[in-house]
């Protein structure tokens, strides 16, 4: 290399002794190149196989078999590569990842709750703030609903680390931090929350938390602010933007369960509503006067409302005017009106739900105003609920439902008991056309005896002649045992029949001037003319053994029926009244013996 270089300086001419030396020089510089190359790789070989084996010894015979099977591999793959190319370095081994423990992701699955949609929102809503606590790290998160109608915030749910969260379900609207956000519809955030305000800005603990931060995020739901949903913390300046980020996410997602809830709440309340409707029909086709309708009525208000007292109103046209047909309350020791007694209409609260059919709520009346009388006393800050019961033709009266909690009722449950009560109306109109269609009949159409009216009516007339004449007879009360047994093996249509052969046998069993009638649905008077009570019991017996010794066969199957017998002598100081008072009563002391009896007092 050295040679070619002095012949390229010093021979200038010929040219191409130049060009020789140039390409002399070029190829050995390679050649050195490649031979330093070579040896430089042979030396760092053989230090790592040095080092190889000194690992081998530490680790023992079974890895210095495997690392020398290594190194013939090596060996092989290089020597088919034609020795050309460097062996290729050994990749480090790395540790397995430690394993992560189950119980850090995988939860025992809750059930759902079934058949009730509130229940199930509140589950869900519920599992998503346990999400959102942990993921804003809060002391508190809750949802409270708003209700600018009644000026409450609701508590919704809730989690929090607090032993001294409130136990209320109601809280005023006012100025705290919860209540600026459901009214101004915009998110807050307070970063130091002194001591000394606490009590007044965060409301829902019960005594001093230490809170010292704050956020709150409206929820809205069909463009309207519903409720908020709001966290805190002890730390100072806990909250920021990117967490009204997260809580308005969360919020979108407790409005999209909303929307899901309120679908499936419609659904569950209409045929909520169509159960109660449909078991006030089957009630009311078992009872036809006024007092039953009136009964069946608030059973199905307090199925269906929230309520503390429940009372059925009804006018008397005979007496002209307005009385107390039904008082239910909800706990015995509240001092309601009782039944029957007379409304002071005029001047009473209830007065103004008369003037229309759409019902009225009223804040429950205190001194001088009134319910029902001026003279009651109930001392409740709550509201009433009054709904009319009225048809094309007329008014029949008033359902009025009490709950002693301020702003409970809204157009909702007027909606609700409006339902109740049309039903009711219309069946008190044609019970009402029935009793008077009953006024005026003479002989009843099922059994084919007197009609109560015209019983009652010579009832009436006997003990008028007595008085006036003298003489004796006997008024008995005769009833039918076991009729609900009887019904619900047999069906009522069976019982009817069997009322009509229990007509036809006390007829048989009468004189021609003696009265035989049908007394109420399941009972007939017998008036007994110029009868002494040991003449009327014999006879009463003679009707007993006469019907319990008949056998009845219905539907392949064969039965029998009993009679209680029961009353009293009619005097020339007795009235009619009295007369029917006492036979009830002995009628009630036969059956209550076991029945199948005749008693005469």
């Amino acid at each position: 290399m050295l040679a070619a270089a002095a012949v390229f300086i010093y021979f200038e001419d010929p040219l191409y002794v130049r060009i020789i030396a140039a390409v002399i020089f070029v190829a050995g510089g390679a050649l050195l190149y490649q031979t330093l190359s070579r040896t430089i790789t042979d030396e760092e070989g053989g230090a790592d196989r040095e080092a190889a084996e000194a690992q081998g010894e530490t680790r023992g015979p079974t890895a210095r078999q495997a690392s020398a099977g290594a190194d013939l591999s090596a060996s092989n793959a290089h020597g088919a590569a034609g020795g050309s190319m460097p062996s290729m370095p050994e990749m480090p081994m790395e540790d397995a990842p430690p394993e992560i423990p189950p119980e850090l992701y995988r939860f025992d699955a809750e059930a759902l709750p079934k058949d009730d949609p509130r229940a199930e929102f509140d589950f869900l809503t519920n599992r998503l703030l346990q999400a959102a606590k942990d993921h804003v790290l809060a002391h508190t998160i809750g949802l409270y609903w708003i209700n600018t109608d009644r000026e409450q915030v609701i508590i919704g749910e809730f989690v929090t680390d607090s032993g001294n969260y409130t136990t209320a379900r109601r809280l005023n609207l006012g100025n705290d931090l919860i209540s600026q956000v459901g009214l101004d519809g915009r998110p807050a955030i307070v970063s130091d929350i002194s001591a000394a305000s606490e009590s007044d800005l965060v409301i829902y603990y019960d005594a001093s938390e230490g809170v010292r931060s704050f956020i709150g995020v409206p929820l809205y739901f069909a463009g309207e602010v519903i409720a908020v949903l709001a966290a805190d913390s002890k730390a100072g300046d806990a909250f920021g933007l990117e967490t009204v980020t997260a809580l308005g996410r969360f919020a979108s997602l407790v409005a999209l369960l909303l929307g899901s809830y309120n679908q499936k709440f419609d659904l569950a309340a209409d045929a909520r509503m169509l159960g109660v409707l449909d078991g006030m029909q089957r009630a009311i086709e078992a009872s036809r006067d006024a007092y039953g309708i009136a009964g069946i009525a608030a059973k199905a208000v307090t199925e269906i409302m929230d309520w503390d007292y429940v009372a059925v109103v009804l006018h008397s046209p005979e007496r002209n005017a307005w009385l107390v047909v039904k008082s239910v309350a909800r706990a015995a020791n509240l001092p309601y009106i009782s039944e029957g007694v007379t409304v002071q209409m005029d001047g009473s609260v209830l007065r103004p739900a008369l003037d229309g059919d759409g019902g009225i709520i009223v804040d429950a009346p205190v001194n001088p105003s009134w319910r029902f009388h001026e003279k009651e006393a109930i001392n409740s800050f709550g509201q009433l609920c009054a709904m009319p019961l009225v048809t094309q033709r007329a008014y029949y009266g008033l359902i009025v439902v009490e709950y002693r909690e301020t702003h409970q009722y809204a157009k909702q449950d007027l909606a609700v008991l409006r339902r109740i009560a049309s039903r009711a109306a219309q069946s008190l109109e044609a019970a009402r056309l029935y009793e008077n269609n009953r006024k005026h009949l003479i002989v009843d159409e099922a059994t084919q005896t007197a009609s109560r009216t015209l019983l009652l009516r010579r009832l009436r007339e006997e003990q008028e002649r007595l008085t006036a004449v003298g003489g004796n007879a006997v008024f008995f009360l005769a009833a039918l045992d076991g009729t609900e047994e009887l019904a619900a093996r047999h069906g009522e249509a069976e019982i009817d029949r069997v009322l009509a052969r229990i007509g036809a046998t006390l007829q048989e069993h009468v004189r021609s001037y003696d009265v035989v009638g049908r007394f109420d649905r399941h009972c007939f008077g017998l008036l007994l003319m110029h009868s002494s009570p040991e003449d009327a019991y014999l006879r009463g017996e003679k009707v007993r053994k006469a019907v319990s010794g008949a056998v009845i066969t219905h539907g392949g199957s064969s039965y029998s029926i009993s009679v209680s017998i029961a009353g009293c002598t009619i005097s020339q100081s007795t009235d009619v009244d009295h007369i029917l008072r006492l036979s009830q009563q002995a009628l009630d002391r036969a059956v209550s013996d076991g029945g199948n009896c005749v008693k005469v007092v």
